[in-house]
């Protein structure tokens, strides 16, 4: 499932924005730095690599994304259906309205 952000949109004292959620997985070969956003891709990589090359320990890339490190990622950014159809019943806070889609 490729990464997503779930977006929420309302209106407080007249002003929009947006409640965002990121959802979803992807998976990254640390041996080469590619990323996929299916279990079965990555797997079918894996086993790619471990047929071609005959070593037992390949290197880490040096480009791999290091723990506590700012990454620029594509996720897509996507409206959440249910906000949609639950509207009559969302808890808004005081002066809150539903946005709704604003289509450009």
């Amino acid at each position: 499932m490729m990464p997503k952000i779930v977006v929420k949109f309302r209106r407080r004292n007249g002003i929009p924005y947006a409640i965002e959620q990121f959802t979803g997985k992807q998976f990254r070969c640390r041996h080469c730095n590619q990323v996929f956003w299916k279990e079965s891709e990555l797997e079918k990589h894996i086993e790619f690599i471990s047929k071609s090359k005959k070593t037992k320990n390949l290197p880490v890339e040096p480009h791999v994304p290091e723990l506590n490190q700012m990454l620029e990622v594509k996720v897509g950014y996507v409206y959440d259906i249910n906000d949609c159809m639950n509207r009559r019943y969302l808890k808004l806070k005081k002066n809150e309205i539903y946005d709704g889609i604003t289509l450009k």
